[in-house]
C-alpha cells in the first residue's frame, strides 16, 4: 500500500466517504473506523508488481471459474463501523459474489493481497491484518519487494497464522488456489 500523505484527522461517515469522487490525480483514500486516510499514489513499480501478480492470478481464475479478481477498489469491511479500504488486489470468490455490488465489494473478500512500502508496513503488518481478520477475511498476503517476498496468512479461531513465507526467489503455492505455482523471481525484481 501507498504511505500515507497527511497526519491530520478528517472524521466521516461510511456514506460521506464512499460520496468522494477521487480521481487520479489526488490521494487515494480509505476510511478506518470514521477517520479519512490520504495515502500517497503507488509507484511505477509497486503498481507493476500488482499487475504481473494480476496477470498471473486472473487467468488461474478465470479458466478455473472461481470468481473474480479485482485492484484497487473499495472493500466495504464493516458498515457500522465505517471502516473500507481498497486493497491492492482483492479475490471474491464464486460463492460470495454476491457482495459485488455498485462497484464495490460489501463484506469479506476471500483473499485481501497488500503490496508493501516503506512507510505503510506497519499499517499493513498490524493495523490492517487485525481489521481484515476481524471482518472475516480467510486469507491474507503480504507482498514485501525488500524481502521476504510473500507472507501468506489464513485466518483461525487463534488468529491469522502465517502458512507460509516465501524468499522472492522461490516458488510460491498459495493455499487458497493449491494447483498454482508463482515464480517470485519474475515478480519481484
Amino acid at each position: 500500500m501507498a504511505s500515507t500523505t497527511s497526519s491530520l484527522v478528517r472524521r466521516m461517515s461510511l456514506m460521506e466517504f464512499l460520496a468522494i469522487d477521487e480521481d487520479e490525480t489526488g490521494p487515494k483514500c480509505e476510511l478506518e473506523y470514521g477517520e479519512l486516510i490520504e495515502l500517497m499514489r503507488p509507484t511505477f513499480e509497486h503498481n507493476e508488481l500488482i499487475l504481473s501478480l494480476s496477470g498471473i492470478l486472473l487467468p488461474h481464475i478465470r479458466t478455473n471459474n472461481l470468481g473474480r479478481l479485482s485492484q484497487d477498489i473499495i472493500v466495504v469491511l464493516d458498515e457500522d463501523r465505517d471502516l473500507a479500504y481498497a486493497p491492492d488486489l482483492v479475490f471474491v470468490a464464486t460463492e460470495h459474489l454476491h457482495r459485488i455490488r455498485e462497484g464495490r465489494v460489501y463484506g469479506a473478500p476471500d483473499l485481501v493481497v497488500e503490496v508493501l512500502s516503506p512507510s505503510t508496513a506497519s499499517r499493513d503488518h498490524l493495523t490492517k491484518l487485525d481489521a481484515y481478520l476481524k471482518a472475516g477475511v480467510p486469507w491474507y498476503w503480504i507482498v514485501d519487494t525488500t524481502g521476504p517476498g510473500i507472507e501468506e496468512y489464513s485466518a483461525t479461531d487463534g488468529g491469522y497464522l502465517r502458512t507460509a513465507t516465501v524468499e522472492s526467489n522461490d516458488i510460491f503455492q498459495p493455499n487458497i488456489f493449491p494447483d498454482l505455482n508463482i515464480e517470485l523471481a519474475a515478480l519481484i525484481s
